[in-house]
């Protein structure tokens, strides 16, 4: 297939040209993977009567995507499929597919000579038993890749090949322990690593600029996409090959812990614009508050305050000597569910431009968390060092830093991403919505109220804080 080199990058080509029983492909994201293990898929069935190919991504929408590359392959080899078709559960004995397989759910190439390529969805099942090619893309997002591997592992014992492709997600996927394995020399798989850089010094980005780059010209591509990725962390993890210990949980310890000073907590030290934040909840999780002084270049916490199990009425109190501070100047509610009533008593007394609800969706807890996390990245929040909560009964030393690390980047098994974290009996992440909100508020107080500096600025000495 040497006419073919010109759709394929050297280290795609190093990828069809090993043979090996098992191989690993550590890669960057969008660098052809999937586009060059389909071809590969493809020349397989056409070359070997009767092969039967098992392929299954982290979701359908992937395998679509995979579908479609093989169809593009078939008609530039001028090969024809036969059928093309969507698998029913009621016809999964059809298939060829044992009993305890119904519903998977699974799409088929058949070919002229017998040979079938079977795109199935992410499931354990999918693999067991089959006697084939096994395809495993996307291998660290997959939700159950121990089960996966083990239905998978057994077509190498009888002779058959194995192909397993995807970014990192963490030190904990059984992507990750494979590949530490290879190269501790346990294991004899083939590993091919390619991240971004080697990916657009092949090639990448000058088929993707339609254009032959200098080296300047690259690493000036290289850095606007490095920009684009919003944290360090997923620039590391999803594009240089470099799996986060932590990449799970949006905020890591170290980084909490950075942000960590001794002593800021205080509304007496507060000179400047103040920022609230108010994760609401009543019984099994915490209600939390934040207040965040705008110093200028960052907000520092001069309170923190968290409560459970207490009645609606005292709630309120405790929000509302926040929200009567002459330069309290936005505070954001967590709106949803029992919130929605809680923020509309306060908008009615202190108005809906200072107290802004915000209704929690996937895609506002996404903004409000990679938002944190940029700001935590940047040190442009600086928090109590372990502060003590007598609103809460808890035996964890530190439930700041404990809540905060809680949130999640989980990806479900269709693919979709969502942030959140377990609900225990300490909570349910609320200390990080707390603090998001609170930043959220500095951030949309644009449409607020403007704080002004007076020529006899207010004396915060003055004031009576014993309620505080």
């Amino acid at each position: 297939m040497a006419t073919l080199d010109e759709f394929f990058f050297p280290y795609q080509k190093r990828w069809l040209a090993d043979k090996s029983k098992v191989k690993i492909f550590e890669k960057s994201r969008r660098i052809g993977g999937t586009w060059v293990q389909s071809f590969e898929d493809v020349q397989d069935c056409i070359e070997q009567p009767g092969l039967k190919v098992f392929f299954s991504s982290a979701d359908m929408t992937a395998a679509a995507e995979y579908i479609d590359y093989c169809e593009s392959w078939i008609q530039k080899l001028n090969a024809i499929a036969k059928a093309l078709a969507e698998i029913n559960s009621d016809d999964i004995e059809d298939c060829e597919f044992a009993d305890e397989d119904k519903g998977i759910k699974s799409k088929i190439i058949e070919f002229n000579n017998g040979s079938k390529i079977y795109v199935l969805s992410s499931n354990p099942k999918a693999f067991r038993s089959k006697g084939g090619k096994i395809v495993w893309d996307e291998a660290a997002h997959h939700e159950n890749d121990q089960k996966m591997w083990a239905a998978a592992k057994p077509a190498a014992m009888w002779g058959y090949p194995i192909r397993i492709l995807s970014t990192h997600n963490g030190v904990n996927s059984l992507f990750y322990k494979l590949i530490e394995k290879c190269k501790k020399g346990e294991l004899d798989y083939s590993v091919h690593t390619v991240p971004i850089q080697l990916a657009v010094e092949e090639g990448v980005a000058d088929r993707i600029c339609g254009k032959k780059l200098s080296r300047k010209e690259r690493e000036a591509w290289l850095e606007q996409e490095h920009k684009g990725c919003l944290t360090e962390s997923i620039w590391q993890e999803e594009y240089c090959c470099n799996p986060q210990d932590e990449s799970k949980a949006m905020i890591s310890y170290e980084l909490i812990h950075s942000c960590e000073r001794m002593g800021v907590l205080g509304l007496e030290k507060a000179k400047g614009p103040l920022y609230l934040g108010c994760d609401v909840a009543r019984h099994r999780h915490l209600y939390v508050i934040y207040v965040f002084e705008d110093i200028g270049d960052r907000l520092i916490c001069r309170a923190v305050e968290a409560y459970q199990n207490k009645k609606w009425s005292y709630l309120d109190q405790k929000l509302y000597k926040f929200l009567k501070l002459p330069n309290l100047i936005r505070g954001c509610i967590d709106r949803t569910g029992c919130g929605d009533q809680f923020t509309e008593r306060a908008q009615e007394k202190f108005g809906s431009v200072k107290v802004e609800g915000v209704l929690f969706s996937n895609t506002v807890k996404a903004d409000l968390a990679i938002n944190l996390l940029q700001a935590f990245e940047d040190q442009k929040i600086i928090i109590e060092k372990c502060p003590k909560f007598p609103g809460i009964e808890t035996k964890i030393e530190d439930e700041q830093a404990e809540s905060i690390h809680a949130v999640r980047k989980i990806v479900t098994s269709a693919g979709n991403v969502r942030y959140d974290a377990a609900s225990t009996e300490q909570g349910h992440g609320d200390f990080f919505w707390g603090a998001a909100l609170a930043y959220h508020a500095k951030n949309a107080s644009d449409a607020g109220p403007v704080f002004i500096q007076t020529a006899n600025p207010f004396k915060w000495e003055s004031m009576n804080f014993t309620d505080f």
